[in-house]
């Protein structure tokens, strides 16, 4: 007899012999055993999970003259028809090779016709993923209400791929990965007398099947081809492993910082002919080994007995920090030789980078924040201290140079720039926002700093004794990194704000004026949710508690503002001329 290969001879046959799926095993079982079956079935899952074989053993069960709680019996007329495969009641098809529209309207056209020998026609449609639009809408009607005797089966490993309207008429099932365990558990099962099995060479065999009971078996199958002895060194070299030795040195190289040793283990490795990427990956896995160890101690299990007691002295002389260290860099090369000409080139590069980068020793804790200090134009940050600073005696303001000197310099400017060849210009005067009197007024006004009011609390009062001490923006120069600050900050507040104008600040409450009387704009701009952002940042900005108010009962009275501005038209008529001057009014 030809020899048959380890998957399929020991290919589960009952939902008993099923391993890692005993949700899935129990639901199905108890379908099969009520006679509730469904009429469609999605199992979703990894490769190697058991999906298809899941989905034979079901048209066993359904179908089984002699089922024992649910699993087949194996040895009924319709379990031996269906498992020698002499029935067509049963049929699998593989959507990879058939995902076309005709093949799936040519599947559907037999079930037009009941079972001969058995109580459910079952159809198997594996990776039914690959079907094509066309394919999937022709199998829509028939899955939806197919006859009493059809049970659809679709084995898929990428559901996400599945139209929406396929997975609402299934009852879905998802396959988890199978742990190593369980898997080693299995594979003693194909050990014969004659056979031995070192554990670390299945623990291996199970490590790189990654979850997948078919892989485990198509490796094992492959190592027993080349010794009956399944040793681990045997198992390495299958899978063009490196020696568990060359791990623990190549380690001990990147923790030391010695670059010779490790550019002399890289050298080693390529001579050897092993892949760079499968030696990444398992350092990769070695690494979170180190790190189980390291926290969990002896309640980690994916560790052999014989292996634990070297990885947990390794783990002790190496911290969290270098193990992170090297587990981020060492995901950052695996990636980068799947792309690279070169991976002799990505693996020494990493042994450079793992020991001459500077890289943390330990977890580093997170640095105490600092409280930030509330005027923007400080000099210096607010020292971290409990006791408020001795204050200073504020400096004595710029004075403003006379009038008079202002406006020779302004004369003596206009005769500089104004040619009698020039065309004759006419200024345009107007209304003010802010009256020439007022801005002198306010730029000659000294700062009276006040003391902290004694209510407010240790902190408040430090920040404003800070802010006093280095205050040197007038309200004016407040008020404009107010409309910059509210530009970036909140726009939907600054559009608010710009449509009035800077009344002024009398009393620590600035005052914006209003073009006109606009009620519902007033209130906008007065109500806290709006007035509280604008008054912490025009605090921060003076650097003492400040107030706010929109109004228009800052602005000038008529016969205020036409004097001034006959004062203002005056001193403009000297320089230019009063028939250059033309008065535009809102």
């Amino acid at each position: 007899m030809a020899y048959q290969s380890l998957y399929r001879t020991y290919r589960t046959k009952t939902f008993s012999e099923m391993v890692g799926q005993d949700p899935i095993v129990k639901a199905l079982k108890n379908q099969a055993a009520t006679g509730r079956v469904a009429h469609a079935y999605l199992f979703c899952g990894s490769r190697g999970t058991g999906k298809t074989s899941a989905a034979r053993t079901m048209a066993l069960a359904i179908n089984c003259l002699e089922p024992r709680e649910g699993d087949p019996c194996l040895t009924c007329a319709n379990c031996l028809a269906l498992q020698s495969e002499t029935t067509l009641d049963v049929f699998e098809m593989d959507a990879a090779s058939n995902s076309r529209v005709e093949e799936i309207r040519e599947m559907l056209s037999r079930t037009d016709y009941p079972p001969q020998f058995v109580k459910y026609k079952v159809y198997i449609i594996d990776e039914v993923h690959m079907l094509s639009n066309a394919a999937f809408n022709a199998l829509l009607k028939t899955l939806e209400e197919p006859p009493n005797y059809m049970v659809f089966i679709l084995a898929t490993t990428e559901p996400q791929k599945l139209p929406a309207t396929i997975l609402s008429r299934c009852q879905r099932f998802d396959f988890a990965r199978i742990s190593e365990e369980e898997i080693i558990k299995r594979l003693n099962i194909a050990l014969t007398p004659d056979m031995k099995a070192e554990d670390g060479a299945l623990r291996l065999i199970a490590s790189a099947a990654q979850g997948s009971m078919r892989d485990a078996w198509s490796l094992m199958d492959m190592c027993i081809g080349m010794n009956k002895t399944l040793s681990e060194d045997n198992v390495r070299y299958a899978l063009g492993a490196v020696s568990q030795d060359f791990l623990f040195s190549f380690l001990e190289a990147l923790n030391h910082s010695d670059t010779a040793q490790a550019l002399a283990l890289c050298g080693e490795l390529m001579r050897s002919g092993r892949d760079v990427q499968v030696f990444f990956r398992e350092f990769n896995a070695f690494l979170r080994q180190m790190l189980s160890v390291q926290w969990l101690g002896d309640q980690v299990r994916d560790v052999g007995a014989d292996q634990l007691k070297r990885v947990k002295a390794m783990a002790k002389l190496l911290d969290a920090g270098r193990l992170l260290f090297f587990l981020e860099k060492c995901q950052q090369a695996e990636q980068d030789t799947r792309w690279s000409n070169s991976p002799r080139a990505v693996l020494e590069l990493f042994a450079l980078r793992a020991t001459l980068d500077s890289h943390p020793s330990s977890p580093v804790p997170p640095a105490p924040k600092t409280k930030p200090t509330p005027a923007r134009n400080q000099s210096a940050p607010k020292p971290d201290i409990v006791s408020a600073p001795p204050m200073r005696e504020p400096e004595a303001p710029a004075q403003m140079p006379p009038m008079d000197q202002l406006m020779a310099k302004v004369e003596g400017k206009a005769k500089h720039e104004v040619t009698p060849d020039e065309k004759t210009e006419k200024a345009v005067v107007e209304d003010s926002e802010a009256p020439i009197e007022a801005q002198q007024e306010d730029a000659l006004t000294p700062v009276v700093l006040e003391p902290a009011p004694a209510d407010l609390d240790l902190p408040l009062a430090q920040e404003a004794e800070t802010a006093g001490q280095a205050l040197a923006a007038t309200p004016k120069d407040a008020w404009n990194n107010l409309l910059k600050r509210l530009s970036k900050e909140n726009p939907g507040l600054h559009a608010l704000v710009y449509r009035g104008r800077y009344g002024g600040y009398e009393d620590k409450v600035f005052h914006l004026k209003l073009d006109r009387e606009d009620e519902i704009l007033i209130s906008l701009l007065n109500d806290d949710s709006r007035a509280g952002p604008i008054r912490a940042i025009l605090s921060e900005e003076m650097g003492t508690p400040v107030q706010f108010a929109a109004n228009g009962q800052i602005a000038k009275t008529k016969q205020q503002q036409e004097a001034v501005s006959d004062e203002n038209v005056e001193a403009l008529a000297r320089v230019f001329g009063r028939d250059k001057i033309i008065i535009k009014h809102d």
